[in-house]
């Protein structure tokens, strides 16, 4: 029989105990591994994403605010900004490509953005490709038709072909406008990108500004004005990819000085949130699990020296019989080893297995796409620490163990 079949049959004599104690591991394991994961796949949605255009501009106020609101349908918009410096933007030589959104109305909770037919030529660079493909349908071509993200098609069960009214308001709340006299019908469907784009409902700028006219002039008859001037035309942002990305100092700064528009830079915002918010919560989290990991390692330590003391005879009469003080030792740190590995195994199935269980969920409500079941090479480290937790755990009453005289333990025995 081999120490390692003995360090098990020990531990499987103690199934409560041991229950326990893989528990306690597994719970800090798990921990982390949602911890990091999250950090990892989060991280890598959002740069990627932010690094799609080089400068959101938009209404003075937050550059945080604007990118998320903008970007990733996330927050509300610090204002509009005149049509024309969209097309101000477009005019530039130093600008690529330059899209206007115009927010205002949801459907179902989900945003309907609208903007010009070319908003679908975007190129991902860093894949070097078109981010969109269409999965059904084509792009809009009357104002009052739609293309819906794959989320959105999926979570409402629309179709090429079907009408809809939107909402009025940015989110979906009981009671709120319903636009039944500007029906909207979808044109296509995009394929999944694995962006908040997903999540969203594309129509034109014209169908976005009809709706807030016809709504201006009815809250103008209320309050009995006659205004027969129509309202300014009007964009929530404009995004923008320039021909070099080493450009976007200097297109911000002229753009801050020149102009009534204030400009942002995505993956700077990004960053910023990341240093500045989301990375503290990550190391309280971590914090918090390595404690609940050194308690277990404690909890290990306490199960496997009580294990050594009930055993003093046996492990007595394996010395007498001419097992080696090392071979004793050996026994101990492999109990030591079965625990945690028992625990790292349990608790990388207890946290990804999480992660896949909310992972739709997440992606619905704020457009990540997270890799439930990847690993990066930060969490294999931190699992690996656990594991050595454990077999320092088992260290002290090995050495206890090892030290122990056979003759000694067989008197007290007795």
């Amino acid at each position: 029989m081999t120490l390692a079949h003995m360090a098990w049959r020990y531990l499987c004599a103690r199934p409560i105990v041991t229950a326990v104690s893989v528990l306690g591991l597994a719970l800090g394991a798990a921990l982390i591994c949602v911890v990091l994961t999250l950090h990892q796949e989060t991280q890598d949605t959002f740069k990627r994403e932010a690094g799609l255009f080089d400068l959101i501009v938009g209404a003075k106020g937050s550059p945080l605010q604007l990118t998320l609101s903008a970007l990733y349908h996330l927050d509300v918009p610090p204002g509009n900004i005149p049509y024309e410096r969209y097309e101000a933007l477009r005019a530039n030589k130093r600008v690529a490509y330059a899209v206007p959104i115009g927010l205002g109305d949801n459907y179902e909770g989900f945003r309907i953005v609208g903007t010009e037919p070319h908003f679908f030529d975007l190129m991902d660079r860093s894949e070097g490709r078109r981010l969109f493909e269409f999965a059904e349908g084509e792009v809009f071509e009357d104002r009052f038709e739609v293309v819906l993200g794959s989320t959105v098609a999926g979570q409402t069960g629309l179709a090429v072909g079907d009408s809809f009214a939107g909402t009025h308001g940015l989110v979906s709340v009981p009671g709120s406008e319903v636009h039944n006299e500007f029906p909207y019908r979808v044109a296509g469907i995009l394929a999944p990108t694995g962006t908040s784009q997903d999540r969203a409902i594309f129509g034109t700028l014209h169908s976005v500004w009809e709706i807030h006219d016809k709504e201006a002039a009815m809250h103008d008859r209320i309050k009995g004005i006659e205004n027969a001037d129509p309202a300014p035309r009007e964009a929530t942002a404009v995004l923008v990819q320039l021909k070099a990305r080493g450009l976007r100092l200097w297109v911000a700064d002229e753009i801050r000085s020149n102009t009534e528009s204030m400009p942002a830079i995505p993956i700077n915002e990004i960053l910023k949130l990341y240093r500045q918010v989301l990375e503290p919560i990550q190391k309280l989290l971590l914090g918090v699990a390595a404690i609940v990991v050194v308690v277990a390692g404690l909890a290990v330590l306490a199960t496997l020296y009580q294990a050594v003391e009930r055993r003093r005879r046996d492990l007595a009469v394996a010395r007498c019989l001419g097992a080696h003080r090392r071979e004793v030792l050996l026994l101990v740190v492999w109990e030591a080893g079965l625990l945690g590995l028992a625990g790292v195994a349990l608790g990388w199935l207890l946290g990804h297995g999480a992660l896949a269980a909310v992972s739709g969920a997440v992606r619905v409500r704020s457009g990540l796409l997270i890799d439930a079941w990847s690993t990066s090479a930060a969490e294999w480290k931190a699992l690996a620490l656990v594991f050595v937790v454990a077999l320092l755990a088992g260290l002290v009453p090995a050495l206890l163990s090892y030290r122990h005289s056979p003759l000694t333990d067989l008197s007290v025995s007795e």
